[in-house]
């Protein structure tokens, strides 16, 4: 693909064999999200079923963007466009499927405005697109932070904003993994959308659209790092509460100790 050059998505839904399989791939990735990983999505009813709409999630390993595509699929029957590494489209069967999950490419090194008119267009057809806003996995367990002009496309075409949380994929597959551990809770929350009515009547009079961009981007940030940050507290708490209570078990017992003081004595005058 050349540097400047958009990408036409077709956002029609696949028939015959290639509808099949994209249903059956669907099913069989939401049934192994069950059984291996212990699927919680969290606020799959907060999902727009028409309208331009641009999805931002943080993006802690490689299992964000299937899951993403399945779960706009398989819970609110919606196809889902994702940016997708160049080259994953010269692989043969890779490529059949991430063409028919109407993902799209990027060069990651040379991305140009390409991309981005791709994203644009789709939105202005209506269709949904998906964005993880660091450019890369995350460094750490919270999102990170953005490469600029993250939202650009929203406020370009008026779109919803949907903001996703993968809160515990990070603890079951960091980054210095090459595959994830298994039977380990998978938790998403879906946020509630933003509209453009919503996020637009926030802007204070006189800030310019793109210094508005800034702190919108900051603010969803902090909206999707929310959960991830509750269970970091919830985990220090138990970690907190199970250290107390190893140390009241180290602390002497005075009852106890009292009766091995009489059980002592006793035995004494037995002998």
């Amino acid at each position: 693909m050349a540097r400047d050059e958009h990408v036409l998505v077709d956002l029609t839904r696949p028939t015959g064999w290639r509808g099949w399989v994209y249903h059956t791939a669907v099913n069989f990735a939401a049934a192994l999200g069950r059984v291996l990983l212990f699927w919680q999505p969290i606020g799959t009813h907060n999902i727009p079923r028409t309208g331009p709409l641009l999805v931002v999630a943080n993006h802690p390993s490689y299992l964000e963007p299937p899951t993403l595509v399945a779960l706009m699929i398989y819970y609110a029957d919606r196809d889902l466009s994702i940016m997708a590494w160049d080259k994953l489209f010269r692989i043969p069967i890779v490529s059949f499927f991430t063409r028919n999950y109407k993902a799209f490419p990027v060069n990651r090194s040379n991305p140009g405005r390409g991309p981005y008119v791709t994203l644009v267009r789709i939105l202005e057809q209506g269709g949904a697109a998906g964005v993880f806003p660091e450019g890369s996995r995350s460094e750490g367990r919270l999102m990170g932070d953005w490469k600029p002009g993250a939202l650009r496309a929203a406020f370009a075409t008026k779109a919803t904003i949907l903001p996703i949380s993968f809160v515990t994929v990070g603890e079951f597959w960091p980054k210095s993994r090459w595959r994830p551990w298994f039977f380990r809770k998978h938790i998403q929350v879906v946020h509630p959308p933003l509209t453009y009515e919503r996020y637009i009547a926030d802007m204070p009079p006189g800030m310019r659209e793109k210094e508005y961009q800034e702190v919108l981007e900051r603010r969803i940030r902090d909206m999707i790092n929310q959960p991830l940050l509750e269970r970091q507290r919830a985990w220090q708490q138990h970690v907190l509460e199970k250290s107390r209570s190893a140390d009241r078990l180290d602390e002497p017992d005075p009852i106890r100790q009292r009766r091995e003081m009489l059980q002592a004595a006793a035995e004494a005058l037995k002998s």
